[in-house]
């Protein structure tokens, strides 16, 4: 296990999602090829939501801020699998909007109310972050929370890019450590965005699925709901070889774009994922025909992937195995991206293509969509995270 110097490992890994919680147990719900979700108890057109199952242990720091309890439980399953490295550690995670209900909703803005209207001063004094409270969970307290917890020395920052974020913060991990400011990364992202004013905020914007999510199929209807929270080690390879680190694979090219064509809706020829999926590629110096599966964004609404598949289709033809795993863990939003890393991950570790659960009928795409698993050994994996605003970015993983 050689590889090259200035070679990106990942030697941990931690996850929780509607499947539970760790990589063995997450490989194993990929492999039984299902669907993990539970009923909505809400009185919105919301039949099918994929939560965590079991209790989270709450965080004093975060009071009611699910999506970062989430985190801290994903991060320290990474950094004890990755054997507490030491070293210049950054650290960079997507995230989403704030954890908010509508009571919490009601007590941070109706104070605020002057006359008839909005008092944003009083808004703005009232959140001061030195205040605790549910409505100081603003998307950048979890990263300085994790800063101090793991004395990163490094660069650290929040990604807030929508449904790519996570991916772009695995993208940043990647380059800090490419240009040796680093040599240890966390990198990922967590979100949950089921509760009241999530589901509603999604219904409203017409992406939800009325039942279950089935990307890529010609019935498809919108996405469900998920949360969840995944976090990757990523080590300069010299450094993790000083300390007899193995790895599970190497990130070997990163690539973004912004269509700037419509706040919700991807470009309809998906420009910008085509645009990102290249400049991937290029990152990698790798040819679209050594990239053996594509772990895409598929997130079963009409458009989006109507317009993924019109991107694949002109930069890898349509013999190369796609799948979506959204129809078995539902669309994590800014999680979305290290949840998916960690399936491409594991499509190499295990040598298998992930099957895309909900497809049954085919739309009219030319791409080689996979309805079941399928065991292949694959040296190369491309995965997509494209988010609202025309966000886009794709990884490559490859293996070691």
């Amino acid at each position: 296990m050689q590889g090259k110097k200035n070679d990106i490992w990942i030697t941990g890994i931690g996850i929780i999602c509607s499947a539970g919680s760790g990589y063995d147990h997450f490989c194993s719900a990929l492999q039984s090829h299902r669907i993990f979700s539970s009923p909505a108890d809400s009185s919105l057109p919301v039949e099918q939501l994929a939560v965590v199952p079991s209790p989270i242990k709450a965080i004093a720091d975060f009071p009611n801020d699910r999506k970062s309890w989430l985190a801290m439980d994903a991060a320290a399953q990474a950094f004890s699998d990755a054997g507490y490295p030491q070293g210049v550690l950054s650290i960079f995670m997507g995230t989403g909007l704030s954890s908010i209900t509508p009571r919490q909703m009601e007590e941070d803005l109706f104070p605020h109310i002057r006359d008839g209207r909005f008092d944003r001063v009083a808004m703005a004094k009232d959140l001061d972050v030195s205040k605790v409270g549910p409505r100081r969970n603003l998307p950048h307290r979890l990263v300085e929370h994790l800063k101090g917890v793991y004395e990163a020395k490094g660069r650290c920052a929040t990604n807030f890019s929508a449904c790519a974020a996570a991916a772009q913060a695995i993208a940043e991990g990647y380059r800090v450590l490419k240009r040796g400011e680093s040599d240890i990364a966390m990198v990922g992202g967590h979100d949950s965005m089921a509760h009241p004013m999530g589901l509603l905020s999604f219904v409203v914007l017409g992406a939800l699925s009325n039942s279950f999510c089935r990307p890529f199929d010609r019935s498809r209807n919108g996405f469900m709901l998920g949360e969840g929270s995944a976090v990757l080690i990523l080590e300069r390879a010299e450094h993790a070889r000083s300390r007899g680190a193995k790895p599970y694979a190497k990130v070997v090219g990163t690539g973004s774009s912004v269509d700037a064509w419509n706040v919700t809706a991807p470009h309809p020829n998906g420009e910008g994922a085509e645009k990102a999926m290249h400049r991937a590629l290029r990152d990698a110096s790798l040819d679209s025909s050594e990239i053996g599966y594509i772990n895409a964004h598929g997130t079963g609404t009409p458009i989006g992937d109507e317009a993924e598949s019109k991107a694949i289709s002109r930069v890898f033809g349509d013999s190369i195995p796609v799948s979506s795993i959204k129809g078995a863990f539902g669309h994590c939003i800014a999680a979305a991206g290290a949840i998916e890393a960690v399936a491409s991950v594991a499509a190499i570790e295990k040598g298998c293509i992930w099957g895309t659960v909900g497809l049954e009928e085919k739309d009219d795409f030319s791409i080689n969509a996979q309805k079941e698993p399928q065991e292949k050994s694959v040296k190369y994996v491309l995965s997509n995270s494209f988010g609202f605003g025309g966000q886009n970015c794709s990884l490559i993983f490859g293996a070691v």
